[in-house]
C-alpha cells in the first residue's frame, strides 16, 4: 500500500516537472516579447510617438519653403538640399526615440556638431534629456534649425561619462536657437 502512494507520489512530481519543462520551453519560443503596457510596478504606461507634437513645434515645410525663398543669396540647390536635410534629421531622430522606446531608454544625449555654435551654446557637450522632457516639449527634437546635422544618442543612465541635465531657461520654457537661423 506504501509503495502504491509512493508510486503515484513520484508520478505526480515527474508529471509537475514535465509540464513545468513545457512552460518554459514554450516561452522561450515565443519569437517576439512584446514589452507590457504594465509597468512591473503597476503603472500604466503610455507610450506616445512624439510625431504629432513635433508637427506642431516645428514649422511646416509650407513655411520652411517660404522661408528659403526669402533668402536670395541661396541657390535653389541649396534650398532643396536644406529642405531635404531637415526632413531626413526629423525622421532619423523620431524613429530613433520610437525605437528606444521599445527598448526602455528614457535618457538621450544630444550630439551636436562643432560647427553649429549657437545650438552649441544652448546644449553643452554632455547635455542629456529625458523621454518624458522629449514628450512634453517636442522642441528638443533636434533638428533645431536648418542646416542643423544634431541629433539624439540613446543612453542608459548607469552609462559613465560627463553628464549635464538640460533644464528649463525661465518658467519652465527651453531655450532652443531659432530655426531661421542656417548652420553652414
Amino acid at each position: 500500500m506504501y509503495l502504491l502512494l509512493l508510486g503515484v507520489a513520484v508520478l505526480i512530481l515527474v508529471s509537475l516537472f514535465l509540464a513545468g519543462l513545457y512552460v518554459a520551453l514554450q516561452k522561450r519560443n515565443n519569437e517576439e516579447e512584446t514589452t507590457p503596457q504594465i509597468h512591473h510596478s503597476g503603472v500604466y504606461r503610455l507610450r506616445r510617438s512624439p510625431r504629432e507634437a513635433l508637427l506642431a513645434a516645428k514649422p511646416s515645410e509650407k513655411e520652411l519653403q517660404e522661408h528659403l525663398e526669402t533668402l536670395a543669396t541661396l541657390q535653389p540647390s541649396d534650398r532643396i538640399a536644406l529642405l531635404q536635410l531637415w526632413r531626413d534629421q526629423t525622421e532619423l531622430n523620431m524613429r530613433l526615440i520610437e525605437e528606444a522606446d521599445l527598448k526602455e531608454v528614457r535618457t538621450f544625449q544630444i550630439e551636436i556638431p562643432a560647427a553649429q555654435e549657437e545650438a552649441r551654446r544652448l546644449f553643452p557637450e554632455g547635455t542629456y534629456v529625458t523621454r518624458d522632457q522629449l514628450g512634453a516639449h517636442a522642441q528638443l527634437i533636434p533638428p533645431f534649425h536648418l542646416g542643423c546635422r544634431a541629433a539624439l544618442t540613446p543612453r542608459n543612465a548607469w552609462e559613465m561619462g560627463d553628464w549635464k541635465p538640460l533644464l528649463p531657461a525661465s518658467e519652465g520654457k527651453y531655450a532652443v536657437p531659432d530655426w531661421r537661423t542656417i548652420a553652414r
